[in-house]
């Protein structure tokens, strides 16, 4: 009998809205393995082609025979990546497999990723995000992904038309307000107990937003309207394909809310 896992569940994400949170989270419950790092496998075509699926079920060693085991890697969700190709294969291998996406406002990711490239020395410090924008256009080229990263619709589209009701979209800001309806709806969706509660859930860890880099690199309003173009269009997308109002993205609304967080 083969004693490896077979993953039922994977977080694609996006990148910067709290993943890792949730795949931390998750892993405590006592009906669930999740892998202890991203395994990129599914977006990076050499390891899919040359080391194939048995070196991805390998990845999940410590293992214990929990009966639902799990994996979250966001460049699963990257533009970049092609989702396309990560989405057919996953079906391919693990079509039962539950999906699951986090989204922020994508200004926010955006500014978010910029400054973990800033902490790893890849973007200047002090920089501001609509100079590494506009330095970095067009957006699919750019390898840091501070715009494409936040294409929600055509990044999800893919898993949309493969996994249908398999696939659960959950939203960053939900995480930070009560995260316990977030984890409880992700929980449900993996087939786990609803009721666990981990001990340190309303820790949203992980957050580039405070500290030093993050007080000094606040985004202005001006800032958002100007990076809102950028995503405008796919975020109406977005709200057609999954039947939500995210009207809360909006620059003026985002803004708004900035403000009375900073008071």
């Amino acid at each position: 009998m083969d004693r490896r896992a077979l993953p039922t569940f994977v977080i694609i994400g996006a990148q910067k809205c709290a993943t890792r949170w949730l795949r931390i989270n998750l892993g405590q419950h006592p009906q669930i393995f999740t892998a202890r790092s991203e395994m990129h496998f599914w977006n990076n075509g050499h390891r899919v082609e040359k080391l194939g699926y048995e070196w991805y079920r390998d990845q999940f060693e410590d293992w214990k025979g929990e009966s639902i085991v799990g994996e979250a890697t966001p460049g699963y969700m990257i533009w970049r990546h092609h989702p396309e190709l990560v989405a057919q294969r996953i079906k391919v291998h693990q079509p039962d497999s539950r999906v699951i996406a986090i989204l922020r406002n994508p200004v926010d990711r955006a500014h978010s990723a910029m400054l973990h490239h800033m902490r790893r020395k890849r973007i200047p410090a002090g920089s501001r995000l609509v100079d590494v924008v506009r330095e970095r256009l067009p957006p699919e080229s750019d390898w840091f992904c501070l715009v494409s990263g936040g294409w929600y619709a055509a990044s999800l589209a893919p898993f949309v038309e493969r996994f249908g009701d398999q696939l659960l979209v959950l939203f960053h800001d939900e995480v930070a307000v009560d995260p316990s309806r977030p984890f409880q709806q992700a929980l449900r969706h993996v087939g786990a107990d609803a009721d666990f509660v981990p001990e340190d859930l309303s820790r949203v860890v992980f957050s580039n937003q405070g500290g030093r880099a993050g007080r000094r690199n606040q985004l202005t309003s001006e800032d958002r309207f100007e990076l809102w173009e950028y995503f405008r269009e796919d975020v109406g997308r977005l709200e057609e394909m999954l039947g939500v109002d995210l009207s809360r993205w909006a620059p003026e609304v985002a803004a708004a809310a900035a403000g009375e967080e900073s008071r």
